[in-house]
C-alpha cells in the first residue's frame, strides 16, 4: 500500500510539473519572464530620478542642444505620461512629410522619466518609432508618450542602456507595423524610401551623437537622404550618404 501511495504521488508530481512546464511556456517561457523583470525593475525606478541627475542630464543636453533652451527653462519636475494624448488633430501630425516631426522634448512628454533620465535626453528611441508608427498608420494616439510607456513595459527600455533595438523589430511588430532589417548598402536604402518604407537607424558617435542615437530617414533625392532628428530640429535636412553611413550601426524598414 505504501510503495502504491509513492507511486501515486510520483505520478502526481509529474503531471503537477508537467502543466507548471505548459503554462510557463504558454505564457511566453524565459523571454516574458525577461520582460517582466526589466518591467518591475524600471517600474520601480519610475520616481527616483533625483535632482542631480535631473541637473546634470540638462546641463548635458544644453551644451549638446541650445535650440532646446526653453524647454530646459520651463522644467517644473517630473511628470506622467499622458497616455489619452491623440495627435490627430495636431498642426504637426497634418504636415506629413511625409511623416510627423516630434521632438523627443515636446513638452507634452519631455519631462516624463524615460529610463534613467527624462525623454528630453533620453527619449529619442520611442519618439523616432513614434513618428513612423503615426505616419505609416494614421492613428494619432501612437504618440511618443504612448510608445515610451509601451517600450517600459514590454522590456524595450533597458537599465543603463536606453532603448533596445528590439522596439525596432520586435516591438514594431506588436505596433502594427512590418519591420525590416536592412544591410548597410546605399542602393537597398534608396530603394526602401522610394517604396514608402521609412528607416530608422541607430547613430553612433559622430554628427548626431557621442554615444548612441536614433534616427529617421523618411526620403532621398540626388543629394542624399532626407532625416528627421528628434533631439535637434537643425539636423532635420537632406545628409549626404558618405557624411552618415560610417555612423550608421543598424537600420530596419517600415511598411503598414
Amino acid at each position: 500500500m505504501k510503495e502504491k501511495r509513492k507511486r501515486l504521488w510520483g505520478a502526481a508530481g509529474l503531471a503537477a510539473l508537467a502543466a507548471a512546464v505548459t503554462l510557463f511556456v504558454s505564457l511566453g517561457g524565459f523571454g516574458a519572464l525577461k520582460t517582466a523583470f526589466f518591467r518591475v525593475r524600471l517600474r520601480m525606478e519610475i520616481g527616483r530620478i533625483d535632482d542631480e541627475s535631473i541637473r546634470e542630464g540638462m546641463d548635458a543636453m544644453y551644451e549638446k542642444n541650445p535650440e532646446a533652451a526653453v524647454f530646459l527653462d520651463n522644467f517644473d519636475g517630473v511628470k506622467s505620461f499622458d497616455l489619452s494624448l491623440d495627435l490627430s488633430d495636431d498642426d504637426a501630425f497634418h504636415a506629413l512629410s511625409p511623416l510627423p516631426y516630434y521632438t523627443q522634448w515636446d513638452p507634452r512628454w519631455g519631462y516624463c522619466q524615460y529610463g534613467e533620465g527624462l525623454m528630453g535626453w533620453t527619449g529619442c528611441g520611442p519618439t523616432a518609432m513614434s513618428m513612423v508608427a503615426m505616419g505609416l498608420t494614421g492613428d494619432g494616439s501612437l504618440t511618443p508618450a504612448y510608445v515610451a510607456s509601451f517600450a517600459i513595459d514590454n522590456g524595450y527600455c533597458v537599465p543603463g542602456n536606453g532603448t533596445s533595438w528590439t522596439l525596432f523589430s520586435e516591438g514594431a511588430e506588436k505596433l502594427g507595423l512590418t519591420a525590416k532589417e536592412l544591410p548597410l548598402w546605399e542602393a537597398t536604402m534608396r530603394s526602401e524610401l522610394e517604396a514608402g518604407h521609412p528607416i530608422v537607424c541607430i547613430m553612433g558617435p559622430g554628427h548626431f551623437t557621442d554615444a548612441g542615437h536614433y534616427i529617421v530617414l523618411t526620403g532621398c533625392d540626388s543629394e542624399g537622404f532626407d532625416v528627421l532628428d528628434p533631439f535637434r530640429p537643425s539636423n532635420c535636412k537632406v545628409w549626404a550618404y558618405d557624411d552618415i553611413a560610417g555612423e550608421i550601426r543598424n537600420l530596419w524598414s517600415y511598411a503598414a
